[in-house]
């Protein structure tokens, strides 16, 4: 095949027909020859994406690779609309030379959220000419027709003229003839009917439809800016109950917005009238007019005015709300490339989404760039916390995101445009399995994908499935086996940010942590054998236990500088033995002394070069392991610093460190099935317990406040072990 795709979840393959999801399949250049996607010219770097219908097609030459799309995993169009307004600003952003601080101001959250939640102008034009609608609907004007019917006599009221004429050649139609005339059982008469299918009656009747369609949207937005109104407001029972360090977050980010309880009001105010109004409207439906008028009679978006619409009181308001409408743009049909183009830019920009993120995640861990006034547009940055490093870079030949660094574990993120929540239990099955089986080896993956604009989406899943959908690699590994790992993010959901936070801090947090305790090369210096208490001597090798203090620092530079000395003497002392010798041999003395001291002199040098070298080796790894030491004395939550003799405690490969200020503990511990080390941090008290067990409660607690999960039975707090997957929970409910 000469048409290839790179399937972003793993490496460049040839196009297959079949079910796709959006955002997963990005094409590449194969053999010569233009390439078409769903008839339209196609280049390297785009994205596969539906039709209108949901289908798809690629095109080079006589081969041709066909599919579908699932309509279930297609956004709702709030989410669509807030995506690509966020993504469009932060991709011109890039591309026009923007910095890290410039990417900070912009806000993760759904735009104009306060616009959105009020009471919009045409809604307030709607709310007053409502009436004027409702009374063309019950008194509608209607045009007279007029036909001539054959009927029974007792219901006949008015006669044609010719009447008589019919009557007397149709004798069919007599009860009974008498002598001067006949008494009638059937005549002509005339039937007054009103007409209510006409053009001005049509425009009331659809702009009711359209207007019940429109209500239902805003209805939708409105609650969903309620629910995200009322959880940052502290309302929400999650909210209130979580972490008072991710309420803090939370609060500060949407401080940056606008006041949530203010929002809050203003939304429900909005979210009653516009109730009330869909309800009046809805109500509509039942009326004379609406019941007259076919479904199937359409009019154009472009009104027609005419004498009624013009000059009737009530019609004259009918038109001026069909215009207000239509200058919406609610039901623009989209042409095909427009569709194309569409689809395009929304997967770019839930690419662009997730680099926000990212950005605003490691700014709360409390990552900076090394270079503030670097350009994005290269498409990477160096970012530092403490001792680690790390290098953020995103590729525009697929907008995956990579971490890594020194002191932190490689991360990929791979944003999928794709509603995978509303996928079918089977569908999401197979794509868990492909994920899984492009997962790359010695490189954490997550897949960002768009929260369900339903708060119950996850509830009509299976729960293993529902469970995975939410959880990070590390939260759902087996023996052996690390798989990939799904968090939902949008711009409607406030706890986007926390959620990749989480995943940053696991992957620049826990290696340091299970790096605990660093070991160096221990060198020949009799003082390391004197009992230093942050210190301990295994072998060959010391054993860096806690931070020093001051007063217990190893003078390392002293012996650095005292090797270098040392050399710089034995150099200078051969340098003169060597002017001796040449003396010697031009006055022809003895020179065997001489020689033997210069000899004596050189391997005295190489020794003290290689002294100094390892001295200087064991400097740099002493600083090194210090660092990293002295990182995990900074508390997690509140980035007080923890006491190196009171506070930080060792436990051989284990240590645990508690913050004096707000007692948050954290550190590693044994897991007691595999053995190996579990990274840990427990906030104080139990209150973010309160949830534990249900489904997505790790971010409605605890957000980024975690490592490890916790796991709570009664009073006992155990943690799933990220390597094996063991869950304290079980042995405990067992016992």
């Amino acid at each position: 095949m000469s048409i290839r795709v790179h399937d972003r979840l793993g490496a460049i393959d040839e196009a297959r027909s079949g079910a796709a999801l959006l955002g997963r399949f990005v094409v590449r250049e194969g053999a010569p020859g233009e390439l078409f996607m769903n008839s339209l010219p196609a280049h390297d770097g785009m994205f596969l994406v539906p039709e209108s219908a949901g289908r798809w097609h690629l095109l080079r030459g006589s081969e041709r690779v066909e599919g579908t799309f699932a309509r279930a995993q297609m956004l709702d169009p709030l989410d669509v609309a807030s995506i690509r307004t966020v993504g469009r600003s932060l991709g011109e952003l890039v591309n026009q030379g923007g910095t890290w601080l410039d990417m900070l101001d912009v806000s993760p959250l759904v735009p104009g959220m306060s616009n959105r939640a009020e009471f919009q102008p045409f809604e307030q034009l709607l709310k007053e000419n409502v009436g004027h609608l409702a009374e063309v609907c019950r008194k509608p004007r209607t045009h007279l027709r007029v036909e001539v019917e054959r009927m029974a006599v007792s219901r006949a009221r008015r006669f044609p003229a010719q009447a008589a004429n019919y009557l007397a050649a149709h004798t069919e139609d007599w009860e009974r003839p008498t002598l001067r005339s006949v008494v009638p059982k059937r005549i002509l008469a005339t039937v007054r009917e009103d007409q209510f299918d006409i053009y001005e009656n049509r425009v009331a009747v659809r702009l009711v439809d359209h207007l019940v369609v429109y209500l239902r949207r805003r209805v939708h937005e409105v609650t969903r800016l309620l629910r995200v109104f009322a959880e940052a407001a502290g309302n929400h029972l999650a909210a209130a109950a979580g972490s008072h360090w991710r309420q803090g977050r939370i609060y500060k980010l949407w401080g940056e917005t606008l006041d949530a309880s203010e929002a809050k009001r203003k939304a429900e105010r909005t979210l009653a009238q516009l109730k009330h109004l869909l309800f009046t409207i809805s109500g509509l439906k039942d009326s004379v007019l609406y019941r007259e008028v076919p479904r199937r009679a359409t009019v154009g978006t472009t009104l027609t005015m005419t004498n009624i619409l013009s000059d009737d009181a009530h019609y004259q308001r009918v038109a001026e709300l069909w215009l207000e409408w239509a200058r919406l743009g609610q039901e623009r049909a989209v042409r095909p490339r427009a569709y194309f183009e569409e689809m395009q830019d929304l997967c770019r920009s839930f690419d662009s989404f997730a680099l926000l993120l990212t950005l605003r995640a490691l700014d709360q861990l409390g990552f900076e760039p090394t270079n503030l006034e670097r350009s994005l547009s290269d498409r990477e940055a160096e970012v530092r916390h403490g001792s680690r490093v790390a290098r953020l870079s995103w590729a525009m030949a697929d907008g995956a995101i990579s971490l890594h660094g020194e002191g932190v574990e490689p991360l990929r993120i791979v944003p999928l445009c794709s509603s995978l929540a509303a996928l079918d239990d089977e569908q999401l099955r197979g794509v868990l399995a492909d994920a899984d089986a492009h997962a790359g080896t010695g490189t954490t993956t997550v897949i960002l994908y768009p929260s369900p604009s339903e708060a119950a989406a996850f509830e009509h899943l299976a729960p293993d499935l529902a469970l995975r959908l939410r959880s990070l690699a590390h939260e759902v590994s087996k023996v052996g086996r690390r798989p990939v790992g799904f968090l939902p993010v949008s711009p409607w959901d406030i706890g986007s940010v926390e959620r990749m936070a989480r995943q940053l801090r696991w992957v620049t947090t826990a290696p340091t942590f299970l790096a605990y305790p660093p070991m160096i090369a221990r060198p020949d210096l009799p003082e390391l054998s004197r009992g230093d208490t942050w210190l301990e001597v295994a072998g060959n090798q010391l054993r860096i236990v806690h931070a020093p203090l001051e007063n217990d620092a190893v003078p390392a530079k002293r012996f650095v500088d005292d090797a270098a000395a040392q050399l710089k003497r034995l150099e200078e002392e051969r340098e003169s033995v060597s002017l001796k010798l040449r003396e010697a041999v031009r006055d022809r003395g003895a020179t065997g002394v001489v020689n033997a001291r210069k000899k004596e002199l050189n391997a005295e040098i190489t020794d003290a070069e290689k002294r100094l070298e390892a001295l200087r080796r064991f400097e740099r790894d002493l600083a090194k392991a210090v660092g990293v030491v002295d990182d995990l004395l900074g508390c997690p939550t509140c980035n007080t610093r923890a006491d190196a003799r009171r506070d930080f405690k060792s436990m051989g490969q284990h240590f645990s460190c508690t913050c004096s200020d707000c007692s948050t503990t954290w550190g590693t511990i044994a897991c007691g099935r595999c053995s190996n080390s579990i990274p840990v941090l427990r906030l104080h008290g139990l209150a973010w317990t309160t949830l534990v067990g249900e489904p997505g409660w790790v971010d409605r607690m605890l957000g980024a406040d975690v490592l490890a999960v916790p796991w709570v039975v009664g009073t006992e707090v155990g943690f799933v072990c990220p390597s094996c997957g063991n869950c304290p929970g079980d042995a405990l409910t067992a016992a």
